[in-house]
């Protein structure tokens, strides 16, 4: 009788330290994408059209590394951002239009460039908030168990991210 009490609470510290452990992951995470959230917002105010687009997606992929190491996980540069950019694509419209509408309005020298600024700053963030929510989800599902970190490049895995990308822009509205 004592040796199972003696294994139940070792196997409940046990438990105890993962979740601890994972706690921690995820709060480092967050503070990552919170931080990417505010630098990529400060790019999308970049007064030059159409110049920030590139940085962004660099921005966004070197978020999506950074969480990687957090969850020690090792996956390609490359892949990622073909991951970022296809989930990004998911957006829609409405973000597409706004990024093109925020860098045509910055084609207007004087209000256009800073109302333009402020628009794709807006928009900047909250895709980065949304992309970098979405891949910890992915990465909670990967760290759980329920899905194989290989199948993060493979369908699997960018369904997985598409639908969580989505759910974190439709909280964004609100």
């Amino acid at each position: 009788m004592e040796t199972n009490d003696k294994m139940d609470y070792e196997d409940d510290f046990l438990e105890d330290i993962q979740e601890y452990e994972y706690q921690e992951m995820f709060e480092k995470a967050n503070n990552i994408v919170l931080g990417f959230t505010a630098t990529t917002g400060a790019t999308g105010a970049i007064p030059l059209p159409f110049a920030d687009a590139p940085l962004l997606i660099g921005q966004q992929v070197a978020m999506m590394m950074a969480i990687n190491g957090v969850f020690e996980f090792d996956i390609d540069r490359d892949a990622l951002a073909s991951l970022a950019t296809a989930v990004i694509g998911v957006g829609g419209a409405t973000v597409i239009g706004k990024t093109v509408v925020s860098n045509l309005l910055k084609f207007i020298p004087g209000v256009g460039t800073v109302a333009g600024g402020a628009i794709s700053a807006g928009t900047a963030g909250i895709i980065t908030l949304a992309l970098g929510k979405a891949y910890i989800e992915v990465c909670k599902a990967i760290k759980m168990g329920k899905l194989d970190q290989s199948d993060l490049s493979r369908q699997a895995g960018k369904d997985m991210l598409k639908k969580a990308f989505r759910e974190q822009m439709k909280q964004n509205r609100k």
